[in-house]
């Protein structure tokens, strides 16, 4: 078991802890929701077909992926 962290170390790193904790639990909530509506698109596609739902599927896909090949650039510059 790991000794107890000093108290003014405690103190330094607990805003970092903190914003760690929030971001893991952020992207736990996105991937659990993609999920859900994955799973009702792909209902919704099964019950009603038709291939301007997958346009729209496939275009919000490229959308997104452009969005963080964007946000990947900045914040390599």
């Amino acid at each position: 078991m790991a000794r107890p962290l000093p108290k003014d170390l405690e103190t330094t790193i607990k805003g970092t802890a903190s914003k760690a904790e929030s971001r893991s639990s952020f992207t736990l909530g996105m991937m659990l929701g993609g999920a859900f509506g994955f799973g009702l698109g792909a209902a919704v596609f099964g019950a009603i077909g038709g291939s301007l739902f997958f346009g729209m599927g496939a275009a919000s896909v490229l959308v997104l992926w452009f969005l963080a090949w964007r946000r990947g650039n900045k914040k390599n510059s």
